[in-house]
């Protein structure tokens, strides 16, 4: 249970706070129908004094599609998250959200960009050997489609809910603690065997492959490719003096910064400033083809094609270019380069020969799958005590067990201790336990050794009903339109 608890605690805790950079596998999502008078057409609801924009609704859909997509292991099609009801799923997260968005207005807090810094900066996913990068955050956002805007909008409403969670939040009292401890105070002697699978009882045929593929075709997809026309413009040879090289990099200078984040002095970071001072003045020059170039006085000279994940530049809003677009000059091979958007070849399904080692990599997991279900549930019926290995196990002492890595001995321990039957058997990835409880213990208390994590996911569990109480109660005090059909 610990174990569980600190595997899933960024699930338990109370903000909604899921990263907006897990956009992974659903697109812009169909609505239905809009009521369009006057500015609803760029809403879908309004919850008091806050609209919802399609956006914001695209936004928690791909979260919420990121979210169960992990959970069917990469296997979530639209059409499976439809007959879930991800769509309606998503508006009411969105709602629910808002209400909490409102409450916080009306009493008093609010984020400033102090918070927004405070929270892009601390992100490890931004960060280079611990320390904010800036060029990672951009690349990162470029990368996942989010315009750096959207994403501080996002994450303003984000911090918003933490601040009013974190305002009302209860703690764990001691009957809590107690009556939680109790439960990690049993330890279990069980007999288990572990079952495998060969490689050799694995046959895979092609007809299986192929059927498996035309099941699954529309999981196997090709990415956008954009075929741009391109213009370089390279720096020009400029003489600059070291005076006025010194003077741009003291305007400059918090640019600089080596590994330990301090400024670099003027002779260490020469060369980056004559870089950066040549861009400068070279950027004129590229701002003049890049007018010319949308005006047609110039034509492009070099084609340059790319998939959207693997863009040589930082396009900002590359998925919303159309054919004919033209990209402001960017920082290219020590000069600028200007793009204007030729064709978009879009995404389709992928051939069977293009798919096929993905495929065999999918289908070979569930076909091991299959073998092992049905040898496990053979053996289980055959399973002899007096014959098998036995093992002393706990919620608090996580040892491993012989024949299974830390991972794999601390989730059979999860089941035992979550399952209601005294025997069974639990599938882990290529290997299965088939286990039987023998004889159960109490601990004494003092060896219940992380209190602190209980106190703290009672806690969790408390102000999650907390939170559902008050978002139910604010359903009566701020009106909510919605603006699409369900």
């Amino acid at each position: 249970m610990i174990t569980w608890m600190q595997k899933h605690k960024k699930y338990l805790v109370v903000t909604i706070w899921i990263s907006t950079i897990a956009f992974v596998g659903a697109g812009f999502v169909g609505w239905g129908a809009y009521d369009f008078n006057s500015n609803r057409s760029t809403s879908v609801a309004k919850v008091g004094h806050r609209n919802i924009s399609v956006q914001e609704l695209n936004e928690k859909y791909s979260q919420l599609f990121s979210y169960y997509n992990n959970i069917f292991n990469g296997q979530l099609s639209e059409e499976k998250a439809s007959d879930m009801g991800l769509q309606n799923l998503a508006l009411d997260a969105s709602i629910r959200d808002s209400l909490l968005l409102n409450f916080a207005d009306d009493i008093g807090l609010s984020v400033n960009d102090d918070d927004i810094i405070k929270y892009i900066v601390s992100d490890s996913n931004f960060q280079k050997d611990g320390v904010f990068d800036e060029k990672i955050y951009k690349d990162v956002l470029r990368r996942s489609r989010i315009n750096p805007q959207d994403f501080e909008k996002n994450l303003k409403r984000s911090i918003l809910i933490e601040k009013l969670s974190q305002a009302i939040r209860v703690s764990a009292n001691d009957d809590d603690i107690s009556m939680m401890s109790a439960i990690f105070n049993m330890k279990d002697e069980v007999a288990f065997k572990i079952v495998t699978i060969n490689d050799n009882e694995i046959v895979i045929t092609k007809d299986e492959m192929k059927k498996f593929w035309e099941k699954n075709q529309n999981n196997y997809m090709t990415e956008d490719k954009y075929k741009f026309g391109s213009i370089f413009i390279p720096n020009s040879d400029l003489k600059a003096s070291d005076d006025v090289l010194k003077s741009y990099y003291e305007d400059n200078k918090d640019s600089y910064r080596n590994s330990e984040d301090k400024i670099k002095s003027f002779e260490e970071a020469k060369d980056l400033v004559k870089r950066d001072y040549a861009l400068q003045e070279n950027k004129t020059a590229a701002l003049k083809r890049y007018t010319e170039l949308k005006k047609g006085e110039v034509q492009t000279i070099e084609d340059i094609s790319f998939f959207a994940s693997k863009a040589p530049f930082d396009i900002e809003n590359l998925n919303k270019l159309s054919v004919g677009d033209v990209v402001k000059p960017i920082i290219y091979n020590n000069g600028y380069i200007i793009l204007k958007l030729n064709e978009i070849e879009k995404s389709k399904t992928k051939t069977y020969d293009e798919a096929k080692d993905e495929v065999l990599e999918a289908f070979k997991l569930e076909k091991e799958k299959e073998i092992l279900d049905a040898k496990v549930k053979k053996e289980v019926a055959n399973f002899d005590v007096k014959n098998a290995s036995v093992a002393s196990i706990s919620r608090t002492d996580r040892k491993d067990i012989d024949g299974l890595d830390m991972l794999e001995s601390g989730n059979f321990i999860d089941h035992v201790f979550s399952s209601t039957n005294k025997k069974g058997y639990v599938i882990l990835d290529n290997k299965a336990v088939i286990y039987e409880i023998l004889e159960q213990k109490l601990l004494p208390d003092s060896l219940v050794s992380d209190k602190k994590l209980v106190s703290e996911n009672i806690a969790t569990l408390k102000n999650n009903e907390l939170i559902k109480d008050l978002t139910n109660a604010l359903q009566k005090r701020y009106k909510v339109e919605e603006y699409i059909k369900r």
